[in-house]
This record gives structure tokens, sequence and C-alpha cells, in this order.
């Protein structure tokens, strides 16, 4: 009878992490699903390569004011009621999107969507910092991380597919669907998250602000993370540009070429998973933080000498792979230090990388040079910074208090 029971118990952790893993991903399907229809929707909108990029600052942008919001509302609110209202909200702005008739409607639509969408992304990791700890905790976010990069290695098929077909608002349709199927999925599967706590004060969660920011190592951290993260979305938003007006690809051929990039973060995800309990956190964010920059160095030469595709796309899938050893021990080391205000923690972490990474995206929506030279310098910087961060500050502090 235990056994049935302690089976039972580990396959409902399966389904719950699956779940979780699509639901950390929601902000790789708003963004990746779109991205090949980007010059056929600047077209049907009239509106220059560049402009069109705003949408994804807009998303990025509500992203970052929604995990603002919804963390310390799942504190006083409870998980899953905080989830499922986002998720509402995420359903019927991707209505909106669809529905859009100029450049303007869309953004505007698209920061709703991003409101939505950010409770996705700060919950999840609350939810499991509810659940699991320490090592452990970035052995559960390795396995959530796998699942979020192998999702955007499936997405921009879909997107190249969709592409195809001509018609820009089919996106956002599937968006839609995808919004009311993660919302049946928070009803079903988190009616044992933390629920509602009546004696917490909303005002008091968002002072808790204050104490996250006040830890040096929880900076630190969160600094290395979203220097990198901005490379990883430079390379989202700028990367149907570089392969397929510049370099002359299809939007499916683009489709496969983002995926390979995001394999190389699953294949990152999946060996953190299998040594960090053995080699430590420390370890594999060093590990993580040499391989970042050494990619993004690499793709500035290689473009530079001889350019091409594969100057960008293998570069592109190293700089990945140490971008899942950054994400999954920067976040778990920082939501462990503050696992009683894991919702408001989760939400500076979330707001810290998707605002650097919406810098990069206005950075790169500006751009007027063409070739691929701007998104390699991108990733040079993002992963050279990440790197001297962590050299030079992060790896001492975290070797003087035990790795934390």
């Amino acid at each position: 009878m235990s056994e049935t029971v302690k089976s039972a118990s580990e396959h409902g952790a399966v389904v719950l992490i699956v779940f979780l893993g699509i639901l950390h991903a929601l902000g790789a399907w708003s963004n990746d699903l779109f991205a090949p229809s980007l010059p056929l929707a600047a077209d049907a909108l009239g509106v220059g390569y560049g402009h069109i990029q705003l949408n994804m600052t807009a998303l990025l942008l509500g992203m970052a004011a929604g995990q603002m919001l919804h963390g310390p509302l799942s504190d006083r609110f409870g998980r899953r009621s905080t989830l499922a209202t986002g998720l509402a909200i995420y359903t019927c702005a991707s209505v909106l999107c669809a529905s859009a008739g100029s450049l303007g409607e869309l953004v505007a639509a698209r920061t709703l969507q991003g409101l939505g969408g950010a409770t996705g992304m700060v919950l999840v990791r609350a939810i499991i910092l509810d659940r699991w700890v320490g090592a452990e905790a970035s052995k559960v976010l390795s396995s959530v991380t796998m699942i979020a990069f192998l999702s955007p290695a499936v997405i921009p098929l879909i997107g190249g597919f969709l592409a195809t077909l001509g018609h820009w608002p089919l996106v956002f349709w599937m968006h839609t669907v995808l919004g009311v199927f993660l919302l049946l999925g928070a009803l079903t599967l988190l009616s044992g998250a933390r629920g509602a706590r009546p004696e917490v004060s909303v005002a008091s969660r968002f002072r808790t602000y204050a104490e996250v920011l006040k830890d040096r190592k929880a900076l630190l951290l969160m600094g290395c993370v979203g220097i990198g993260h901005g490379g990883l979305l430079a390379f989202v938003t700028n990367s149907a540009f570089v392969f397929v007006t510049y370099l002359g690809l299809e939007p499916f051929e683009y489709g496969i070429c983002f995926s390979a990039v995001m394999m190389g973060g699953v294949a990152g995800s999946l060996l953190n998973r299998r040594l960090v309990m053995d080699l430590g956190i420390p370890r594999m964010m060093a590990m993580g933080a040499i391989t970042m920059a050494l990619s993004g160095a690499a793709a500035v030469i290689l473009n530079f000498f001889f350019g091409g595709i594969w100057s960008t796309l293998v570069p592109s899938i190293c700089y990945m792979f140490g971008m899942a050893f950054i994400l999954t021990n920067a976040v778990a080391q920082v939501l462990s230090r503050f696992r009683e205000i894991a919702g408001a923690a989760a939400a500076v972490v979330g707001v810290n990388q998707l605002l650097l990474g919406a810098i990069a995206a206005a950075v790169l929506s500006r751009n007027e040079v063409p070739g691929a030279m701007p998104l390699a310098t991108a990733l040079a910087v993002a992963g050279i910074g990440s790197a001297t961060l962590w050299w030079a500050w992060l790896g001492p502090v975290s070797s003087g208090d035990g790795a934390g």
C-alpha cells in the first residue's frame, strides 16, 4: 500500500514538474512563436523591421511589471488564485493581439499579454521553493528549465509553419488556446499549492522588495543572471532578421536554427541536473560563466572573419548551453535565501531578467546595421559581462560563505 502511495506521489510530482515547465515557458511561447512572423507582421502593419520589435519590448516590460504585482499578491491570496487570474488576463490579451490593426494596438495588447503571462515565470519559482530547497531546488529547477528550453526548440518550428501560411494573427489565436489550456491545468493541478494567508499584508510584501535588494549576494546573483539573460533575449528578438532577412533562410529553416540553439539550453539543463549535487552550485556557475564569455567572443570573431550561418549558429548554441548553468543555479540560490518571501523574491529575480532583456531588445530595435554583427556583439557583451561579474565579485563571495 505504501509503495502504491509513494508511486502515486512520484507520478504526481512528475506531472506537476512537467506542467510547471510548460508554464515557465510561457514567456518563450509569447516571444518565440511570433518571431518567425515578425517580418510578415511588419509588412502587414506598414512599419519597419526595427519598429516591429517594439512589440517584444512591450511584452517584456509588461512581464516585468506583472511580476512585481503577482509575486506579493500570491503570498497574500495564494499561488493558484493569483495564477488563474493572470492566465485569464493573458488569454484575453491574446485575443486583442490577434485583432490588432496597427502597431500601437499590437504594442498595447502585448503589454497586457505580458502583464498576465508574468504569473508563469514568477509563480513557478515560488511554487518550487515552497516544496524544495538548496541543491534539490536547483535539481528541480533544472528539470523545469530543461522543459522551458525544450519548448523553444519546438515552438519556432510551429511558428515557422504558421509564418508560411502568410497570416500573422494565427500566432495569437494559438496563444489564446495555450492560455485556456494552462488555466485549466492551474485549477486542476495546484490544489495543494500554498493558499491564501489573510494575516499577510500586501503592502508588507511590497516592502520586502527592499529586504531582497539589500542582500549583496542576491544582487550579484541577479546581476549575473540578468546580464546573461540579455544575450538570450537579444537572440530571441533579433535572430529572425539575421537568419531570414540577411542570411536568406526561409521561415521554416530559421525555425530549425532557432530550435537548435534552444537545444543547447536543454543540454546544459540536463548536464546541470546530473552534476549539481556532486559538484555544487558555485562550480556549475563558474562553468556556465566561462562558456558564455567564450561563446560571445567567438561569435564576434567568426562573424568578423568569416560570416555566414555557422558563425552565428554555433556560438549561439554554446551560449545557451552555458546560460542554463547560470539561470538555474543563481535562481535557486537567491530564492533559497528568502524562503519566507519566495513570491516577492521570485518577482525581483524575474524583473531583473526582463528589464535587462527589454533594454537589449530596445537597443537592437534601433539597429540599422545589416548583418549578424550587432547580434554577435550583444552575445559577447552579455557573456563577458556575466562572466566578469562572477569571477571578479560573485565567485569570491560564494567561496567565502560556503556556496549558499
